[in-house]
């Protein structure tokens, strides 16, 4: 499926509104005393996830991607409910994010996982301001706008271009200042593992400047309705199959002045441990998913066994074992998850003021922040995986139906639990423990190098590499 360019006014799959969804004024008229409380968050927004929830098996069946599942998100504030108010948002804490985003992953795990690039860069630009363009993609988001990136590449043998940055033409520059804009450059090339970015307003971009490939890439910001960005929902992946990771492509995309950004500072590198908070959100409602799916299933089954310890399986004690254990495996997750959440919202006020990263006060925030999600990540990927592993033993055969879609659970998971592989994040932290090594500031996905390795054997199959920092795949 493929996505070009869309007229600002032209509408998207699922664009209808259903009444009676609450809208983000509501939202804000409710929290004006004071921060939003935990019970205000969940009522506003559980009918939405309700709604959302609705769909997602359908989806899952048709390979529907859910427009307008974004759009109840957008209106209902979800996009823009981190936001401080002083940027025209309601300034929710970081645990509580996590805990929606828990919620909204129950409904349907596809979702948080195509918006980690919203929130994991307007973190960043919320925590430290890089001026005009902080100030621009702050008032997008309380405007209600979506931002995605493409930052992946595969390798050349994989027939694809990487992205370059052409400065724009004089007399194109020329022309575009005379309509009131001002065009910096063009972008033209692929990237992959684009994820979330066909429901996106905006895409982070990284490009390379030929002839100055040493100076690391250049972060940009483009429309991604502009006619020259299509992008395909080509991702192929066993779980997690409506994220929209596919490829997005460049044709002579224009970059505006002030739409470029810094990554390689302290709140970027922290911007690392969102994304991990927005996985392990992620892989948590997904074992809340399960849970709910296979207590359902046994409540309504009439099909036992001779030697069955009960009538019927919402009755056999056996069967309450197993639904007890994957109940304390999922409740574990959530708090495993918010409670991650909070170093991570503590280690960005820490480095606030320091922008220098062998400063000490940002290398601790970045250790601790990068040790707690990883050793977060790591129990609940490992809690959710046994859990959706074995809420089929309380079910039978039957529950092996396809069209039941339990074992969706488990490929979701497992597939989540594959992003930046948690053996070696595992490592780093027995390193940091052990030696007090401070872990990498990023997790670069890469090509290998067989003559670093002493093999020469022929090229593998391709697989993914970042310009310079990746949030998917590989």
């Amino acid at each position: 499926m493929t996505h070009t360019a869309t007229p600002d006014n032209a509408s998207l799959p699922g664009d209808a509104r259903p009444a009676g969804l609450p809208t983000f004024d509501q939202l804000r008229k409710a929290v004006l005393d004071g921060p939003p409380t935990d019970a205000q968050l969940s009522a506003h927004f559980a009918p939405v996830f309700r709604l959302i929830g609705e769909g997602a098996r359908q989806r899952e069946q048709d390979h529907e991607l859910a427009f307008a599942a974004i759009e109840h998100l957008r209106d209902s504030g979800f996009t823009r409910v981190r936001l401080g108010r002083q940027h025209g948002g309601i300034g929710a804490s970081l645990p509580q994010l996590a805990a929606l985003l828990v919620d909204l992953a129950a409904a349907d795990s596809n979702l948080p996982q195509a918006l980690h690039g919203h929130f994991m860069f307007t973190e960043q630009h919320e925590n430290e301001s890089q001026g005009a363009v902080s100030r621009w993609w702050l008032a997008e988001v309380a405007a209600g706008k979506v931002f995605g990136n493409a930052l992946v590449e595969l390798p050349p043998s994989a027939g694809t271009r990487p992205v370059r940055w052409i400065e724009a033409d004089p007399d194109i520059a020329q022309a575009a200042a005379a309509l009131g804009d001002t065009e910096i450059a063009r972008l033209t090339g692929d990237k992959f593992y684009s994820t979330g970015a066909v429901f996106a307003d905006h895409l982070l971009v990284t490009a390379t400047r030929p002839g100055r490939e040493d100076e690391g890439p250049v972060f940009a910001i483009v429309d991604a309705r502009d006619r020259g960005v299509a992008r395909i929902d080509d991702w192929n992946g066993f779980g997690q199959r409506l994220t929209a990771s596919g490829t997005t492509t460049f044709e002579a995309v224009p970059v505006r002045a002030q739409r470029t950004q810094e990554f390689n500072v302290p709140t970027g590198v922290l911007a690392y441990s969102v994304l991990w908070v927005v996985l392990a959100a992620t892989q948590a409602g997904i074992g809340a998913a399960a849970l709910a799916g296979i207590t359902d299933f046994v409540r309504a089954r009439r099909r036992t066994y001779d030697h069955a310890a009960a009538e019927t399986p919402a009755e056999d004690p056996l069967v309450h074992h197993v639904i007890g254990s994957v109940s304390a495996k999922v409740s574990a997750a959530r708090h495993i998850v918010t409670s991650a959440a909070a170093v991570v919202e503590e280690s960005y006020r820490q480095v606030r003021g320091h922008l220098d990263l062998e400063d000490p006060v940002v290398l601790d925030a970045h250790a601790r922040s990068n040790i707690a999600l990883s050793e977060a990540t790591l129990v609940v990927s490992e809690l959710v995986l046994e859990a959706t592993n074995q809420i089929f033993e309380s079910g039978g055969a039957s529950a092996t139906d396809a069209s039941k879609q339990l074992h969706q659970h488990w490929l979701n998971a497992r597939t989540i639990a594959s992003h930046t592989p948690l053996i070696y994040r595992t490592r780093a932290v027995g390193d940091y423990r052990i030696n007090g090594t401070v872990p990498p500031f990023h997790s670069t996905a890469r090509n290998s190098d067989p003559a670093a390795s002493g093999h020469a054997a022929a090229e593998a199959a391709p697989t993914a590499v970042a310009t310079a920092v990746t949030t998917e795949g590989a």
